[in-house]
């Protein structure tokens, strides 16, 4: 025995320096990886419960629980908060009864290269009812924002929905969904809104959990009115003619869109009458025609929509 001691010892004593390095490079290595992956984060998450089928939870306490996690920097970096919570399943099976259901780590889902500290609290308490079935219409949905023109004009389908829930606690009638960001649109559009779960009610199911909105965006319309504008004689070239026009000038009033019609020039507006034949002296009772500047989306009228035209040699 006290030889083995002796080797022992020589062994140990035999290039020592670097054996009490090799200790010392150990020691620090295990506390820089412990120290990398010793950041913590806390999250407060939803607890979702579970239960048997005709089954409904009429309350629940908590409803959320402080999940602490422990891992190093860029762990915690890639956790997505809105993907952690805690789901449970209990076990009951009388609609009148309770449960103490316990949240353990297993039970928390979303964290991913990171380790679960800690839960608190870490029971859940449970009471049922019997799950029931409602029908209830959905209020149309609101909007936010102001489209860029005009205004927004919103149907919807469908527009009612199956909720399903605790008994005791079905007594809504009627539903909200997510707004509708109308912001800055200029053309009408499509999107799905979610049916928004209605207050303390519990409700286990919502079907359809989404509706169809159809926005429309319509233009704000205005009328505009030019007084006096001259009437034009559109005749064959070449001829010599004095072409009398009675009246001389109409009312033209022009509709369309708001932004358009508020910056029409006065200038930008011209009248005719198209003269198709030559009569000296014959007087015609000729249609007036508004002409507007191209590519813009305006209707144009004049009063009177007619004029007497003459033609006279000159």
């Amino acid at each position: 025995m006290n030889n083995k001691l002796q080797r022992f010892g020589r062994a140990l004593a035999n290039n020592w320096g670097l054996k009490l390095l090799a200790l010392l490079l150990a020691a620090l290595s295990f506390f820089a990886i412990r120290g990398a992956t010793s950041f913590e984060e806390r999250y407060d998450v939803p607890v979702e419960v579970k239960v048997e089928p005709g089954i409904a939870i009429l309350d629940q306490n908590p409803r959320t629980v402080e999940v602490a996690v422990r891992g190093s920097r860029e762990d915690l970096a890639r956790l997505d908060e809105t993907d952690i919570r805690a789901v449970v399943r209990c076990k009951a099976s009388d609609p009148a009864g309770s449960e103490r259901v316990h949240i353990r780590s297993r039970d928390i889902e979303g964290v991913r290269g990171a380790r679960i500290e800690r839960i608190r609290p870490n029971i859940v308490m449970l009471t049922f009812d019997r799950e029931a079935e409602k029908e209830v219409p959905v209020v149309k949905p609101k909007t936010v924002g102001q489209p860029l023109i005009g205004k927004a004009e919103l149907s919807y389908e469908p527009k009612t929905v199956r909720i399903r829930g605790p008994m005791r606690r079905l007594t809504i009638d009627e539903v909200y969904t997510e707004p509708v960001d109308v912001s800055g649109r200029i053309e009408s559009f499509t999107r799905e809104v979610r049916v928004l779960p209605p207050g303390d009610t519990w409700v286990s199911r919502i079907e359809p959990s989404r509706v169809t909105v159809q926005v429309n965006i319509t233009a704000r319309t205005v009328e505009r009115t030019w007084d006096a504008v001259p009437v034009l004689a559109l005749v064959r070239p070449g001829g010599a003619y004095r072409v009398d026009i009675e009246p001389p000038a109409v009312t033209v009033t022009v509709k369309g869109r708001a932004e358009i019609v508020e910056t029409l020039a006065a200038d930008a507006i011209q009248v005719y009458a198209n003269i198709p034949e030559v009569d000296l002296n014959a007087t015609y009772e000729l249609p007036v025609t508004v002409h507007l500047p191209a590519g813009v989306d305006l209707q144009g009228t004049a009063e009177p929509p007619t004029v007497k035209v003459t033609l006279r040699r000159r």
